[in-house]
């Protein structure tokens, strides 16, 4: 041990074993030396390196002491009397020693005193524990083994002596002795058991790792309740442990912000100091904070890496050693057994230090996120108004989602960068003494295929881009496919888009198809490399010096054992450096987004008590951080505690900003700002979670039920609470999804007030609502006289002036500054800035609102105003008057309809008739029958989320669409070329054999040698090879079942009904043709390949191991039956584990995007913190499904190398114990161990590939899903002639018809004759049915009851594609698609250029489009986007005019063109189609007036049906009122 303690101690005696023992046949004593100085120095000196850990955890210790009933005071009490045992024993030492007694040794007296010392710093350590209440320690754990371990030597001593009496014992230290061994026993059997705290409360979802014992720790015991849980049920969050207290990030972030604030701190100072400064190279790093804050774990980790590199290269020299006692047959059977034991022991620590190493570093990934996320969010809510221009939202939400993660990923991979290097180089060194210089041409080989690779990943890289390319072009299109699926049935064009689809899918086919070749490319490298690196070492070496250089077993198995060693960080490297070289690109984004400005804090404003609610001096404010740019300046303002002031100004003057200042979001550049009291705000645009209804009003507040009644009915919210499915507890969507704009805007108003702050500041929330609704607001809410704020300071930006009478005071903001104050009489009388913009206003008003100020219910307060105007300055007023008149004329003419009101109603169901309608608008109608049913809180149904197994069904119909045939092909090579690497090995094996005999016949060696390389070469050849063909058979077939679940899946979903697309968010559509058609193309086929890979290659290495030493079976089918139990419990757990954490990482960033959009209205209410810590909870919430599934790779690794480990120990037990049949071989022997030792990184791969299958293949069981929906239409033989429908004559008979099963009737039994060549309107109100008609003409929704018929034949006989493509739409909405402007026309080709610009020419278009630079090629962005509405609508009407079928709908177009565009629709309409059966849906009544008869609907019913002479002629009809009320009579 140390040569000089020895020396002192021993004398000339320091040899570890008893003289002899190499030939002994009994396994050999220790000597006397060794027992007393060796083997009892060694545990103690272990536990003084090692008490320093016991001291930290000691130090850190927050518990309270241990229970007295826990195993610690048993412990105690054994230690106390084993250090009583020992105490006796130095006693008696020192009693042999003064009495000159010849029993007395001072080797013994050396030993007993250093375990002495031993005992007595164990029994403080362990009494320190219990004291600060550590539950199990790993270094008191391990040093109680280690004197188990190393005292064996001495009880086998004394037990041999007294069981056989070969020699004189010492009784008395004999039996003290056996006394104290049996102690340390028993405190190592005690040390197995946790202990528990006085206070320690376990609550039933605490994870127990930290309350389990060492043991259970190193093996992850720990965990096995939730797996075998996992098992027997599908997990659910409910059955997962909370997160540990010490992972939680609010314990984990203090700790960075220490580290990470004061160098953003440092550099924000350093570039005020000197702007120059602010270049990326000086951006605050983020590194060095996380390695300050856990440079502990990385050490500790590095430690254990270290120890695992090193213990890696034991087991070559021990297979050496192996090899030697097979040749050597004179060695005692104890060598090899023990040999055969250390292999297993030692691979056994390899595997419990790997995957702890790997537990710490997976942990502190997870840290790392948590600590990162907190940080990016935190600073994303102080971003200042500069920073933020340079950073959407998704560049944010990208830092969040793809650039922590990098940085997470890379914890796993840090070590390897010294790791890797240590590793080759240790490996080169072994080689080099085993083979000399012949190992460089190995190695080169090894080196030459970094480049090799390296070309190969680029150019895979490039395919992966030119593919991403396609693959959004395709997106896109089915994008917009899905946005004008009902457009697309309309016009019968489905076919035509299909195959658009289908043709860039078949580029993307082709780039797949090259990047499987060059993936076979990458397979053949690797599966080469190691082949040709063996080969050439070994050509090298035999043929430099073939008389020396023998190739024995010895050298060949011992080389390849190492070679194995060097594959791993030589492969890795590579993967290394890409990871590291994104890594490193993440970092520089997150060290840019650090280094970014923050908002000034708030101390810019001051609280004080005084009577102005809001006060500023001379105050000048900008948005950016440059003083010169100024947006308000000279603002002097003094607003009184309960005023209400509205400040008024033309767009743009700064009104908005004024508030934002009062807020403290710009920068104060001069004067001084006072706010006293708390603040509640409503911005201009409405901010909603995407939370309940009511949480979204109480903003964290505790509910107070007439408080709250009282708020909503204020803000009109009442009646939409009604309409809305689960009432105030209905989910609201992201950013208010399913609530129309003025629900928004009174929602966000709502919370304002519920929060019962002093100040209210309001940023025009009225102009989003109605203007009765507005009005009810500003009595209700705003108003100083009946509002529910009459007591706070209010102050309000407005637009609607007739709310300013009420007012206080009002503030004219005009180019940046007041340039007027008072109240609203006194600023009339003034005549200055108010009036001149009061002016404008109502000028701008009369535009935009022609309607409601001319005849709607704002017609009083506007004459009010006018008279107001009137006092002051008659001209003004004449000059306005005449103004709105002739505007008012205008809009007359433009629009006949008045009850539909163009702005927002106050209930949700009118948003859109037509969608509303699908979803079912009769049911909104009549109140629907009480259901106990609970209600439906849900928007749109929850996406399915598959559990349990895979079904086997699901497997199939992949290899269907792949061909069975290419299938089996694949797996017949695949085997063949295992087969064929067996065969080399052992062609390997058997030359190594033979070496000496070929030696010693010199004069054909050089020949045979040559012969048998060849051979082996062409073994391990034909193995590359067929390898490479079986990945290209496959990747080929692979492709072609990509393309065909594609198709199968696009064709089924343009033949879909529109009901289904109505309950199906796009979202999803688009995510199977995105995310798991993506994983079909990319990751499926490599998982494949993988998991075949790895089962066979399992299977060759058990087939090898029975092969040599068939007796290992016997051990080795017990251990393959546990793996099989092993792999079922750890999949299932697995997969479930894997669905709960992407289930739980979307908050995280919904959370995030919503609250980088309400940034300000956070800052404002002041609840930045608490959103922070909302942030920090979902991130836990996702750490804690995140936890348990790295944990449960770690305990099915540990489980399974115990499992690997006990095959190497059968495999070389077996060679040992049967090292004398005939057919065992010291090569065999070389070959089945170096085989063995690489089983458990396969069955570790396999497993792996097995779950990463598993999660994989659920692609193609989503696709699947989506390829057997119902279609749309029947499967008719019966089909019209070519020419129908001749005449355009349509029959309603007694047609009813509802949108889904399960909704009720939309149109009740109609009955309607429409003669041919009629021209037809249709009206009603809204929600008559009146769009249901047209869809029901074009079979969008099928008949309930009755038939329609178009020239005496029944439309539900006729095939769809047919139907539709004899009639002829013009849609209300006009849709474009991105392509040419020629294939927006006409996508089949069916007409001639000629024809083509005839039809432009009648829609007015011809001069537009060939004034464009490339006339029918032009290109049409996606949904028109590059068209103004207008010329799209004239488009559609183009496409129409082509058609020209005998039947046309008209389905007016709301107010896409401008009047004389109408007028000249109108016209073409007339000419085009007199001979056509026109039917048109009027939003407008003045557009039929002129019809032949028109068909007025009410609930579904045709309820009057003559032409429009007649139907006025009835006072009391429907009709009649109508056009009274759209002032047509």
């Amino acid at each position: 041990m140390f040569p000089l303690v020895r020396e002192i101690v021993c004398g000339n005696e320091n040899e570890i074993f008893e003289a002899g023992w190499r030939n002994s046949t009994s396994i050999p004593h220790v000597s006397k030396c060794g027992q007393h100085t060796d083997f009892s120095t060694l545990p103690t000196l272990f536990l003084v390196l090692f008490s320093s850990v016991v001291f930290y955890q000691l130090y850190q210790s927050r518990n309270s002491r241990l229970r007295s009933c826990s195993p610690i005071s048993l412990r105690i009490i054994l230690c106390c009397l084993l250090v009583v045992d020992l105490t006796i024993t130095v006693v008696y030492d020192f009693y042999l020693f003064f009495t000159n007694s010849l029993l007395y040794d001072f080797i013994h007296f050396y030993g007993d005193l250093v375990q002495y010392a031993g005992l007595c710093l164990a029994l403080v350590l362990t009494i320190a524990c219990r004291n600060r209440g550590i539950i199990t320690s790993g270094v008191i754990t391990l040093y109680w083994f280690l004197v188990v371990i190393a005292g064996i030597p001495e009880l086998r001593y004394v037990l041999d002596g007294t069981i056989y009496k070969e020699y004189e014992l010492d009784s008395l230290r004999s039996t003290l002795y056996v006394a104290s061994y049996v102690f340390s026993a028993l405190e190592l059997f005690l040390c197995c058991f946790a202990d528990t705290p006085s206070n320690g409360f376990i609550g039933k979802n605490s994870c127990p790792e930290y309350t389990a014992s060492f043991l259970n720790q190193l093996t992850f015991e720990w965990f096995s309740g939730l797996a075998y849980l996992g098992n027997h049920k599908s997990l659910e969050r409910e059955d997962l442990w909370d997160l540990n207290e010490r992972d939680k990030s609010e314990n984990l972030i203090p700790s960075f912000m220490k580290n990470l604030k004061p160098r953003v701190e440092n550099y924000q100072r350093r570039i005020k100091q000197n702007p120059d400064y602010a270049v990326p190279k000086n951006h605050p790093s983020i590194l060095i904070p996380i390695f300050k804050t856990y440079k502990f774990t990385l050490f500790a980790g590095g430690c254990y890496k270290l120890i695992f590199d090193l213990l890696q290269f034991v087991a070559p020299e021990l297979l050496r050693q192996l090899i030697s006692f097979i040749e050597d047959k004179n060695q005692p059977l104890w060598i090899g057994i023990s040999i055969a034991l250390l292999m297993f022991i030692s691979s056994l620590v390899q595997s419990l230090i790997l995957h702890q190493y790997f537990h710490e570093m997976f942990r502190l990934g997870m840290n790392i996120k948590s600590v990162l996320t907190s940080a990016v969010y935190s600073k994303t809510l102080n971003l200042s108004n500069e920073a933020k221009k340079g950073k959407t939202t998704g560049a944010i939400v990208n830092l969040m989602s793809v650039d922590i993660q990098r940085i997470q990923d890379m914890t796993t991979f840090i070590m390897l960068f010294w790791s890797a290097p240590l590793q080759i180089l240790l490996a080169l060194y072994f080689l080099w003494k085993l083979l000399g210089v012949s190992v460089l041409a190995g190695f080169l080989i090894l080196i030459l295929m970094i480049p090799f690779n390296s070309w190969i990943s680029i150019k895979m890289r490039n395919c992966q881009m030119e593919q991403m390319k396609h693959k959004d072009e395709r997106i896109k299109m089915m994008s917009e496919i899905l946005n004008g699926m009902k457009v697309l049935k309309l016009y019968s064009w489905e076919n035509s888009m299909e195959q658009m689809v289908l043709d860039i899918r078949e580029k993307e086919i082709q780039v797949l198809k090259k990047l499987s070749y060059l993936n076979a490319a990458t397979t053949l490298s690797w599966a080469c490399a190691p082949f040709l690196v063996a080969v050439l070492t070994f050509g090298l070496y035999v043929l430099w010096d073939p008389e020396n250089n023998i190739l024995t077993p010895q050298i060949t198995f011992v080389a390849l054992a190492l070679f194995n060693i060097l594959r791993f960080p030589l492969a890795v490297f590579a993967m290394v450096f890409s990871q590291a070289v994104q890594c490193a690109a993440s970092n520089t984004r997150l060290k840019e987004f650090f280094a970014s400005e923050e908002m000034y804090s708030q101390t810019s404003i001051s609280y004080g008590g005084t009577d102005s609610a809001v006060k500023i001096d001379n105050g000048s404010f900008s948005w950016e951080s440059k003083k010169e740019e100024k947006t308000l300046h000279d603002i002097t303002v003094n607003i009184k505690r309960g005023q209400l002031v509205a400040i008024v100004g033309r767009v743009g003057s700064g009104k908005s900003s004024l508030l934002h200042a009062l807020l403290g979001e710009m920068n104060k550049i001069s004067g001084s700002v006072q706010v006293n009291g708390s603040i509640a705000y409503v911005p201009q645009q409405a901010w909603i979670q995407n939370l309940s209804f009511r949480n979204n009003i109480l903003f964290n507040k505790p509910y107070e039920p007439s408080l709250y009644e009282k708020v909503v009915n204020a803000c009109a919210l009442k009646q939409d609470l009604e309409s809305l499915p689960a009432e105030d507890r209905t989910e609201i969507g992201e950013k208010g999804i399913n609530l129309s704009g003025g629900q928004k805007q009174r929602v966000s108003l709502a919370r304002a007030v519920y929060q019962n702050a002093e100040i209210i500041l309001l940023d025009d929330p009225l102009s989003a609502v109605d203007s009765h609704v507005g009005k009810h607001i500003f009595e209700n809410v705003i108003s100083s006289a009946t509002g529910f704020l009459s007591t706070k300071t209010r102050i309000l930006v407005t637009h609607g002036l007739t709310y300013l009478k009420h007012c206080d005071q009002v503030i004219v903001v005009k180019d940046g500054t007041i340039s007027e104050m008072g109240t609203y009489q006194e600023l009339m009388n003034s005549n200055g800035a108010f009036s001149e913009f009061l002016e404008e206003f109502l000028l701008e008003e009369s535009k935009h609102r022609g309607r409601s100020v001319s005849f709607g219910e704002d017609s009083r307060e506007v004459d009010e105003i006018l008279k107001d105007l009137d006092e002051v300055s008659p001209a003004i007023r004449q000059r306005i008057q005449s103004q709105i008149s002739q505007d008012a004329e205008k809009e007359h003419k433009e629009d006949g309809v008045l009850n539909e009101d163009k702005h927002e109603p106050v209930n949700i169901v009118h948003k859109n008739e037509e969608k509303e309608a699908l979803l079912g608008e009769n049911a909104k109608e009549k109140p629907a029958p009480a259901q106990p049913k609970k209600p439906k809180t849900q928007l749109i149904e929850k996406e399915a989320v598959e559990t349990g197994k895979v079904k086997f069904a699901v497997y199939m119909t992949y290899f269907h669409a792949i061909g069975m045939a290419i299938a089996v092909l694949f797996f017949l090579v695949y085997v063949a070329s295992s087969a064929l690497g067996v065969f080399s090995n052992l062609y390997l094996a058997k030359w190594s054999d033979d070496a000496k005999e070929i030696a010693r016949s010199a004069n054909v060696s050089t020949s045979e040698t040559q012969i048998r390389l060849g051979i082996y070469a062409l073994l391990g050849m034909g193995q590359a090879t067929s390898v490479c063909a079986a990945s290209v058979i496959m990747a080929l077939g692979m492709v072609r079942a990509s393309r065909l679940l594609h198709s199968s899946m696009l064709s089924n979903i343009v033949k879909s009904p529109m009901a289904f697309f109505d309950v199906t968010p796009l979202g999803r559509i688009l995510n199977r043709f995105g995310k798991d058609v993506d994983v079909v193309d990319a990751r499926l086929p490599g998982c494949i390949m993988a998991f075949v890979g790895g089962i066979v290659q399992a299977g060759t290495i058990f087939v090898v191991l029975v092969y040599a030493t068939p007796a290992s079976l016997l051990l080795i089918m017990p251990t393959l039956y546990g793996y099989l139990r092993l792999l079922r419990v750890y999949v299932s757990t697995s997969r479930q584990l894997k669905r709960l954490e992407s289930a739980s990482r979307s908050p995280i960033y919904s959370h995030f995007q919503e609250s980088v959009q309400g940034a300000s209205s956070i800052r404002a209410y002041g609840v930045v913190d608490r959103f922070i810590k909302e942030s920090q909870n979902r991130v836990d919430e996702n750490l804690a499904t995140y936890y348990p599934s790295i944990v449960a790779n770690r305990w099915l690794a540990v489980r399974l190398e115990m499992v690997g480990n006990l095959i190497v120990l059968s495999s070389a037990g077996a060679a040992v114990w049967f090292r004398d049949s005939p057919g065992l071989s010291a090569g065999l022997v070389g070959l089945s161990v170096s085989y063995a030792l690489n089983i458990t990184q396969t069955l570790n791969w396999a497993v792996r590939m097995t779950s990463e299958l598993e999660t994989n293949i659920v692609a193609v069981e989503r696709i699947k899903e989506y390829t057997v929906t119902p279609i749309e239409g029947n499967s008719t033989t019966i089909s019209a002639s070519n020419s129908w429908p001749e005449k355009g004559d349509i029959y309603f008979k007694n047609y009813s018809v509802r949108y889904r099963p399960g909704l009720d009737l939309v149109l009740h039994s109609v009955t309607a004759h429409i003669y041919p060549c009629e021209k037809i309107g249709i009206v009603g109100r809204t929600g008559a049915g009146k769009s249901s008609m047209t869809l029901a003409l074009f079979r969008i929704i099928e008949a309930d009851g009755g038939c329609i018929e178009i020239d005496g034949k029944n439309i539900a006989q006729l095939p769809l594609e047919q139907l539709r493509s004899r009639l002829t739409i013009v849609p209300q909405d006009p849709v474009l698609f991105s392509g040419t402007m020629r294939m927006n026309l006409d996508p089949f080709f069916a007409f001639s250029d000629d024809q083509i610009w005839e039809a432009l020419r009648n829609a007015h278009l011809e001069s537009f489009v060939r004034s464009l630079q490339e006339g029918l090629s032009h290109q049409v962005t996606e949904g028109g986007e590059n068209l103004s509405v207008g010329q799209r609508q004239l488009i559609c009407l183009a496409r129409a005019l082509l058609r020209k079928t005998r039947v046309l709908v008209l389905d007016e177009a709301a107010a896409a063109v401008d009047v004389e565009t109408d007028s000249l629709l109108q016209k073409t309409i007339k000419e085009q189609f007199k001979e056509c059966t026109v039917l048109t849906i009027a939003h407008r009544l003045n557009t039929v007036m002129d019809s032949d008869r028109l068909l007025v609907l009410d609930k579904g019913r045709v309820a009057e049906f003559d032409s429009p002479k007649k139907l006025l002629s009835n006072v009391d009809g429907i009709f009649y009122s109508m056009a009274k009320d759209a002032n047509v009579v």
